[in-house]
């Protein structure tokens, strides 16, 4: 996940990303120059994808503008986008400092995803997921750091249209095991700790029908759950 800013900052950004999934251009004499990413690039719609943007060497202040490559634009390149519908589409990022200007593009992917089954008599939205973890994942949802690492993943701002309770389930080893599945408050958040070795830990979330409590462990899923996956590695 990329790092939350706004979209008119001032910093310099130097961190080496790897090669990406994006393409980057520059003008011939600017020393401007960016990466992207998006995550998940691709998956059933409706897709909820995160756009991880890397600026080097803005010399103060700079300016973002996307284009989602469905018909939509912003300027905020830590927002999520949903892709409703399917489809191959070119989410493409223009950095300007100054008199530099820089773009980069990225492919986004996006197969017929199953219908939702609204309840009778009523159309029920699709739930908005929040995906954070700490310490922050890179663009590409890496998160290192030297063992033990302790991770903890958050989805408690994620939201509902229609008020629904929310559903969250955390796989944290890659197992295919899900340790925490729950709809209270607390189930939005977990702590984990990691010894040496790569893993992947997928955090998941949708809403359910549940009107009251004691129905809710076992409450059927309005749609199926939305997730994001990161690859953590503890070193020695």
């Amino acid at each position: 996940m990329s790092r939350p800013f706004a979209a008119i900052a001032t910093l310099t950004l130097a961190v080496a990303l790897p090669a990406c999934n994006g393409s980057s251009t520059t003008n011939a004499t600017a020393a401007l120059a960016i990466d992207c990413a998006a995550i998940p690039p691709s998956g059933p719609a409706p897709l909820s994808v995160a756009f991880g943007l890397d600026v080097k060497n803005a010399a103060g202040s700079f300016g973002v503008s996307l284009s989602y490559g469905d018909g939509t634009s912003g300027t905020d390149p830590d927002a999520r986008h949903v892709y409703a519908s399917a489809g191959d589409f070119v989410a493409s990022f223009t950095v300007t400092a100054g008199v530099e200007t820089a773009r980069c593009s990225v492919p986004v992917s996006v197969a017929p995803g199953l219908a939702p089954t609204p309840p009778p008599g009523a159309l029920n939205g699709w739930p908005d997921p929040w995906y954070r973890t700490n310490p922050a994942a890179d663009p590409y949802g890496l998160i290192t750091g030297k063992a033990p690492l302790t991770v903890t993943f958050n989805m408690c701002n994620s939201s509902d249209p229609d008020g629904d309770r929310l559903s969250f389930r955390m796989d944290l080893d890659g197992d295919g095991v899900y340790e925490l599945v729950g709809v209270t408050g607390a189930d939005c958040r977990h702590e984990t700790t990691y010894a040496v070795g790569t893993r992947t830990a997928t955090i998941c979330v949708t809403d359910v029908d549940c009107p009251d409590w004691p129905s809710c462990e076992r409450a059927p899923k309005f749609h199926p759950y939305q997730c994001m996956s990161y690859t953590v590695t503890a070193t020695p």
